[in-house]
């Protein structure tokens, strides 16, 4: 139903925004393909990206924050996505392996990091004061807590729009694929 467009394709606010896309990562993901059809909803995912690669998670922990929210929203696209955007970043395999299985990384920061992430998603960010200290007290900031908020709403845009459009994945992103056919499944 939804039209993947082509730098070519979309309209002029979109075209420009999917130039820059192309210019820094090789290819246009079709993620933003689809995106595409709103400049605006394309606009503000590259515009809330390059915000929160200055935010105060580092490069890893971002990819980290952004993989645990696409697992638990089921974006099988975006799962991919950020593997191979953690992969880039230099995260550890074990930690993205764990939170693709729905498990807790092995290494203690990032087990703390990627619990917290899922308590915000799955509670639709109503975590208690004791959550936030425990957060905190794992050697996080009440920055990293905005800034993981911020990314969910990035990843809003992104899991929500590919849930309805449906984008295959690019041939760039195949060798990250994830399977979340299961969540599907059971939520069906």
């Amino acid at each position: 139903m939804f039209k993947a467009h082509t730098i070519e394709s979309a309209p002029q606010a979109s075209a420009e925004v999917l130039r820059g896309v192309e210019k820094k990562m090789g290819f246009v993901p079709n993620l933003f393909a689809h995106l595409a059809e709103s400049p605006t909803a394309t606009r503000a995912y590259v515009q809330l990206s390059s915000l929160l690669e200055d935010s105060s998670l580092s490069a890893q922990e971002l990819q980290i924050v952004l993989l645990t929210i696409s697992v638990e929203n089921g974006c099988e696209f975006c799962a991919a996505a950020h593997t191979a955007g953690g992969t880039q970043a230099k995260v550890d395999t074990q930690t993205l392996e764990a939170v693709r299985a729905g498990e807790l990384p092995s290494e203690a920061r990032d087990a703390a990091l990627v619990h917290f992430v899922r308590r915000v998603i799955r509670e639709r960010g109503w975590v208690d004061e004791a959550e936030v200290r425990e957060f905190v007290d794992a050697g996080f900031s009440e920055a990293h807590v905005l800034d993981i908020i911020t990314a969910a709403a990035l990843k809003t845009i992104s899991n929500y729009s590919n849930h309805v459009t449906r984008p295959s994945l690019n041939p760039e992103l195949e060798k990250f694929a994830w399977d979340g056919g299961q969540r599907k499944a059971a939520a069906g």
